[in-house]
């Protein structure tokens, strides 16, 4: 048998070799669509993989409140809240709240280092286990235990074993007692949605949830996670908790919420750069283009055979059995397939840096190689199964009478794949299209001020403002900065919920209307050094801390002309538990503090009464880059615990708002291509197939007169047809997937109709120029020489 198996393999190889143009057209169509579904598929699970790595980690949720009146979700919890769900549900067998922030530490041999650390209790490790390298099996039990991950031990002090024991000192504040290291465990994994090098027992934790238990039911500043016993019916927690503050007492609008730890990324953070819903649609495109490929490649072996029906009747004359024949074919068939996953192995192992800068992400050989491997016996089976009942059929069919009608028959099948590759081929080029438009609109959208010549720097924890003040005092002396200014705002996907305020009065404002306004605490240079427009009024000068200024969405909310001078009731940002009263000392134009998918919010602009570290320094014209040179030099001069700090154009932060866009633009470009020389591929295949096919159809209508161009022409209007069924199921769906996920954006572009007909002539001219060259071959054949041939 093996013989037999060796013998079909040496033909395999042969005939690949004999017909080596369609042979290479269904092996690289079969290849560029393994290579762009196989990292996609990687994609997909390193999303839904987050925090996998804990034990049970389908039974650790997140408890986090949603507002019934405005939708408002509140991603943080309190400890009174922590109770209440504790007490509530026995089934909870760990629960521990924490917060995760840098903080600039030292030791005794490096004066600065800056940790990101996880603020906790002793109850961290019942919920989150981790693997202890050496120290203290229950490491947290005191205020100021510290354990630290293997690789900032080794940066810290050598070796993991050196640190037990060892003290770090915060800088935050040089008098707080010594943080002391009492284990060491291992890495955290990379895609995870509790990244430290750090975890700390601190008094921050009580600090951040002292007050009465009703109080902190208005406190959000921690997360609450939970671990349900195994048994427990996730359903039935989620329901249970979810009217705990009526219950309680303590706030009927508000209701509980429980979200299993790997839903978190794409569920409840809101700087996640891709939704789960875009990563399924390229899930989706790159299943749709395989599938394509098959198509191709089972047609096109198929039209292959078909040309080989002599040789299937003298082996059955011979004494070969139909059994022999299937198992030739199917020899034939696992030999295309093994080349088409040699190729697609080599393009991943090269391409593979190319996909990690594209999806930002790790990519570990072994786990993509699962997935290669996965996918290549998935096809294989595919091929196998589809194929070898085709051949069957086909083969009874070439050996009966009828055999030379069935062999001439027209293959409708290998013109449905053309027109199916086509397809997909326009819905992928009109996606990228729509992508690369929307990208160049948002690009060069105004975003309400001049972006140009404007840094931020951030990245430094600075309590009391001393380090912040001489960075302040420094820059001023630089002639190239014209503007300094110190806020809470930075350009992201989602506003933060502690930044909104619903209860929020005015004259005239409707009574019992509650209406979300947006809050950013600045100081007095914030509109000068941003280059806002005044519509009226103007800036709170240094010192007027009951002065805010507000942009045109809330001067239109408010229903006032000139809202200057008005008075304004809300809580005291820095005392929640009074009312405060704000003037509004100016109205300023609409700019964009979020991405552009989301509208412009009514906000308002209150003085922080002290540094936030968010500096932003405006340039003079031309002149950012020399000072963003200048500011990292300067700033490990003034405090060594600046090193790590980050200077970025503004332009550069509107621009990572567009992440998911410009990657998808990638994506969606190198599916359209590889999807285009599939389709390519097929139509060439088709056509050869089909000329070769009609050689004596083609001999007789030279012979009645016919020409070239008659000929030329009605090759021309068979593939015309084609790609005008493959455009009329085509646009229309792609029109709707990229008019949906336009509406996704508060500005977008509006799809013009004439971009189909530029695609459409596109995709026509390249078919054309893909059949060309052997329909002329064909019909300028010597007909005599054809039908003495036939």
């Amino acid at each position: 048998m093996s013989k037999l198996l060796t013998h079909y393999g040496l033909i395999a190889l042969k005939n690949i070799w004999k017909y080596r143009v369609s042979a290479a057209i269904s092996i690289l169509g079969l290849a560029f669509a393994l290579i762009c579904l196989v990292p996609i598929l990687y994609w997909m699970d390193h999303e839904l993989s987050y925090d996998s790595a804990y034990p049970d980690v389908e039974s650790i949720y997140r408890i986090y409140s949603v507002e019934k009146s405005t939708g408002k979700t509140n991603t943080g919890a309190s400890m009174a809240i922590q109770t209440s769900v504790c007490q509530e549900n026995p089934a909870i067998e760990a629960s521990t709240l924490l917060f995760i922030t840098p903080e600039n530490c030292r030791t005794d041999q490096i004066p600065y280092v800056q940790i990101n650390m996880l603020y906790t209790d002793s109850t961290f490790l019942n919920v989150f286990p981790q693997e202890i390298i050496c120290g203290n099996p229950m490491p947290l039990q005191a205020i100021n235990n510290i354990v630290l991950t293997e690789s900032m031990a080794t940066r810290l002090f050598g070796e993991p074993a050196e640190a037990i024991g060892k003290h770090l000192q915060t800088l935050m504040a040089p008098k707080w007692a010594p943080y002391v290291v009492t284990a060491v465990v291992k890495d955290p994994n990379k895609h995870t949605n509790l990244p430290f090098d750090a975890i700390i027992n601190h008094d921050m934790i009580q600090g951040l949830n002292r007050g009465p238990a009703e109080m902190q039911w208005q406190y959000f500043m921690t997360d609450l996670y939970v671990r349900l016993h195994p048994d427990t019916d996730p359903t039935t927690f989620v329901e249970k908790i979810r009217d705990i503050p009526e219950r309680v007492g303590v706030n009927k609008e508000l209701e509980l919420r429980a979200m299993p730890i790997r839903d978190i990324r794409h569920h409840l953070k809101g700087d996640a750069p891709f939704t789960l819903d875009f990563i399924g649609l390229f899930v989706a495109s790159g299943v749709l283009l395989l599938l394509a490929a098959l198509f191709n490649f089972l047609n096109s072996y198929m039209d292959l055979f078909r040309q080989r029906a002599r040789e299937w009747r003298l082996r059955l004359v011979n004494g070969a059995t139909r059994r022999q024949l299937i198992t030739q074919v199917a020899v034939e068939l696992v030999c295309a397939v093994v080349a088409a996953l040699l190729v697609t192995l080599i393009f991943i192992v090269q391409m593979k840096p190319l996909f990690i800068d594209w999806l930002d992400i790790d990519m570990d050989y072994a786990k993509i190689l699962t997935f290669f491997a996965g996918m290549g016996l998935l096809t294989l089976a595919l091929i196998l199964l589809i194929g070898l009942p085709l051949f069957a059929h086909m083969n009874r069919q070439m050996t009966s009478t009828l055999a030379e009608n069935a062999s001439a028959r027209s293959p409708l099948s290998r013109r449905m794949a053309v027109a199916l590759q086509l397809m997909v081929s326009i819905i992928f080029i009109v996606a990228a299209t729509v992508v690369m438009l929307q990208l160049r609109y948002l690009g060069n959208k105004d975003v309400g001020f001049d972006r140009e010549d404007l840094l931020l720097v951030e990245g430094f924890v600075d309590v009391r403002g001393n380090v912040e003040s001489a960075i302040i005092q420094e820059l001023s002396k630089n002639p190239s900065v014209v503007g300094l200014t110190d806020t809470d705002f930075k350009p992201q996907h989602e506003m933060n919920p502690v930044a909104i305020i619903k209860n929020i009065e005015w004259e005239g404002k409707p009574q019992g209307q509650e209406i979300p306004i947006y809050f950013h605490a600045t100081d007095y240079r914030f509109g000068d050094t941003f280059g806002l427009r005044y519509l009226a009024g103007g800036w709170w000068r240094e010192g007027e801390q009951q002065r805010i200024v507000i942009n045109e969405s809330m001067a239109r909310l408010m229903g006032k002309e000139n809202p200057v001078g008005e008075v304004i009731r809300m809580p005291n940002l820095r005392d929640y538990s009074q009312t405060a009263e704000y003037v509004i000392a100016g109205v300023v134009n609409d700019f964009h503090t979020l991405s552009f998918r989301q509208p412009i919010h009514p906000t308002a602009f209150i003085d922080a009464g002290g540094f936030v570290n968010k500096l932003y320094v405006r340039t003079a014209p031309g002149q950012a880059e020399e000072v963003a040179r200048q500011i990292r030099a300067l700033l490990p001069k003034i405090d060594p615990t600046l090193a790590d700090v980050k200077v970025t154009p503004v332009g550069t932060l509107y621009d990572d708002l567009n992440q998911s866009e410009t990657i998808g633009l990638r994506i969606f470009s190198f599916l359209a291509l590889a999807c285009l020389l599939i389709a390519l591929f097929g139509i060439y295949a088709a056509a050869s197939a089909a000329t070769k096919r009609r050689r004596r159809e083609i001999a007789i209508r030279k012979v009645v007169g016919a020409g070239t161009k008659s000929i030329l022409l009605l090759f021309i209007r068979e593939y015309a047809c084609l790609v005008a069924i493959a455009s009329l199921i085509a646009f229309p769906i792609a029109y709707l997937i990229m008019a949906d996920w336009l509406s996704g954006y508060a500005y977008r572009i509006e799809i013009a109709l004439w971009w189909f007909a530029i695609i459409l002539v596109g995709i026509a001219t390249l078919v054309l120029i893909t059949i060309w060259r052997q329909v002329i071959k064909a019909a300028n054949e010597n007909p005599a020489e054809v039908v003495k041939c036939e």
